[in-house]
């Protein structure tokens, strides 16, 4: 399963249990409807010339457009378009904390995916963190020859975890009982892994959420479900991130994914011991970000062995 930290995995866990042994129901009924338009969110950063290629970000659960604010900047800097959005159900276009549903969060990305080719002769790129690096998945996968490559940090995927679909049956029920349940996410604004700025914004900004609906928990579980049942398809060029102290991502699906990836001879992976599960709002947010750009060049350029990984020193990650 993917959350946001541990304490809140715990939270899940307690309200799972809660929720499925509870008398209480009777919430509203989910819906797919979103009233913001996806127009009014996107946030675009564009280098002062010819771009060397263009990156879509896609934010995580619970977070919204506003997630890039510090990775926006620095890649227009390195020479690239950088745009983001607001996810359906999250940010500006958040409502009441019900889920859009899987397609909606899909269609938009594929969408997006399309415009940007369009409108830009550069290569274009899909970077997700968490819940994003699952839309990036599944939406890559329906336009491959219009992505150059994805890359994907803690990415929501759960193949080989343990008791996965005892856990799933588990939600499933909490979520019909209760589907209105709303498990609370704390959040530190001194929370030491995270960038200042970032943890500041995520504990304070109105437009992260505070809350979680039970129907949404188990919305985001079946989306990374679905993510990792179509990862042996993935033949795009994937960087894969991933934190030692990811505490929402289970380990096990990313040694999964990257088999995947590995097979396909498509994937290469870094690996940050004490990086957190929010890999792109990290104190580490600089040397993700350099590894990113360095596998960026490498991707752009089909005459460097792909075998040996970026050039330069990265002593804080390990590459497959």
């Amino acid at each position: 399963m993917t959350l946001r930290t541990l304490r809140f995995s715990l939270i899940l866990f307690t309200g799972v249990l809660m929720a499925a042994c509870s008398l209480f129901s009777g919430k509203q009924s989910d819906t797919t409807s979103i009233p913001e338009p996806l127009a009014q969110t996107v946030r675009e950063w564009a280098p002062a010339g010819t771009p060397r290629g263009v990156i879509l970000g896609l934010h995580s659960f619970g977070d919204f457009g506003a997630a890039f604010e510090q990775l926006g900047p620095w890649f227009a800097e390195a020479g690239y378009v950088f745009v983001a959005y607001d996810q359906a159900g999250f940010g500006d276009r958040l409502e009441q904390g019900r889920w859009a549903g899987e397609k909606q969060l899909v269609d938009e990305a594929v969408t997006q995916i399309r415009r940007l080719h369009q409108t830009h002769a550069a290569p274009l790129f899909v970077l997700g963190e968490s819940l994003g690096g699952a839309v990036a998945i599944l939406a890559a996968q329906q336009e491959p020859d219009k992505v150059a490559g994805l890359m994907l940090a803690g990415p929501a995927v759960r193949e080989g975890i343990r008791f996965r679909y005892g856990w799933n049956a588990a939600i499933a029920t909490a979520a019909t009982l209760a589907p209105g349940y709303r498990l609370t996410v704390e959040r530190n604004a001194d929370d030491p892994t995270l960038a200042p700025t970032s943890a500041q914004r995520l504990a304070e900004d109105p437009r992260v959420m505070r809350e979680v609906r039970m129907d949404a928990y188990w919305g985001l579980i079946k989306l990374a479900d679905s993510a990792s049942d179509s990862a042996n398809n993935l033949n795009i060029p994937t960087l894969l991130l991933y934190g030692g102290k990811d505490h929402s991502v289970p380990e096990a699906g990313i040694r999964h994914l990257r088999a995947h990836l590995s097979a396909n001879d498509r994937g290469e992976y870094r690996f940050y011991p004490n990086a957190p599960h929010l890999l792109l709002q990290s104190r580490q947010w600089q040397q993700v970000s350099q590894d990113i750009s360095q596998w960026l060049a490498m991707t752009q350029l089909p005459q460097k062995n792909a075998e040996n990984g970026p050039t330069g020193p990265t002593p804080t990650c390990e590459a497959c």
